[in-house]
């Protein structure tokens, strides 16, 4: 089976078009085509059904995407480990780093890594923990820091850090007064929230339940810069590592903790137990560890 048909496939599928698959791999139309129906003679089975607004997969074709994604998963990483053998580290290195916790956490470390390896392209993919699993899983992400839970069947986890949230909001709202302030006391509070697949939203989310409500949200970003203009203009309130609040304080914004419950969760550093490692991966984790053990 040739392992070129099985890409030109998977990404026939994934784009949900023969042209816009042509596009991408910048090859003809045609010679895709004749691929796939190479592949289908090879198998014995139609795998695509075009539409008029794209494909569909067959039954034996969903069975075969799977499969090769993971065939393919596996090529690329056989490639990568034959390429990254010896000589000074190059390419590129793909981490996933949430934002709440980027830029409080791993400045240092992106600015020591580039200095240390200047031939070696840096990636930040700015994800939430549950998306960063899905990248991880495909291998768009190589290496990541996650907020647990998180998958540990699959992927190898280092806790460094425990944090909590605090309470964000303008300094003129009437709770900016107070020393801390009981989760009971903000449940009626309008909320700026990260996009559903931040684990965050699901700490707020618990936090609630123990008093049989849901929160008011009343806006929705996954730009940290654009969740503190939202405050700011009066939309919500937020919450946020207290962490990045104790390092980066924000003009005219309160941070107070929360009691009752404290929302408090780990931060890890998370990669996949099936995968080949980089030496650039390896090169990272070892700087971050040495790094976040030392603050």
């Amino acid at each position: 089976m040739d392992i070129r048909a099985l890409r030109y496939f998977v990404e026939v599928v994934q784009l949900n078009g023969f042209s816009r698959a042509a596009d991408a791999l910048f090859i003809t139309q045609p010679a895709i085509s004749r691929s796939i129906k190479k592949l289908e003679a090879e198998l014995g089975a139609t795998l695509l059904i075009r539409e008029i607004n794209g494909v569909r997969l067959t039954d034996d074709g969903a069975i075969l995407f799977e499969h090769a994604k993971q065939i393919l998963k596996q090529f690329n990483s056989m490639n990568k480990a034959l390429h990254d053998k010896a000589g000074p580290l190059t390419g590129t290195l793909n981490v996933g780093l949430p934002p709440v916790i980027a830029s409080t956490y791993f400045a240092d470390i992106i600015m020591a890594f580039s200095s240390f390896h200047p031939q070696v392209e840096l990636k930040i993919f700015e994800l939430g923990t549950k998306q960063m699993e899905e990248a991880m899983l495909e291998g768009t992400v190589e290496t990541a820091a996650v907020v647990l839970p998180f998958n540990d069947n699959a992927f190898e986890l280092t806790v460094f850090s425990e944090d909590r949230l605090m309470l964000l909001m303008s300094h003129t709202h009437p709770l900016a007064i107070k020393k801390e302030v009981n989760f009971k006391n903000i449940i009626t509070e309008p909320f700026v929230f990260f996009s559903d697949d931040f684990r965050i939203n699901d700490l707020v989310r618990s936090a609630c339940g123990i008093y049989s409500t849901e929160p008011i949200i009343a806006g929705r970003s996954n730009h940290l810069d654009l969740i503190i203009a939202m405050v700011k203009a009066g939309v919500g309130v937020t919450l946020l590592p207290n962490s990045m609040c104790n390092k980066n304080p924000i003009e005219n914004l309160v941070a107070i903790p929360v009691i009752d419950p404290v929302l408090s969760y780990q931060l890890a550093l998370a990669n996949n137990k099936n995968s080949y490692q980089s030496r650039s991966c390896q090169a990272w984790n070892q700087l971050a560890i040495e790094k976040l053990t030392a603050q």
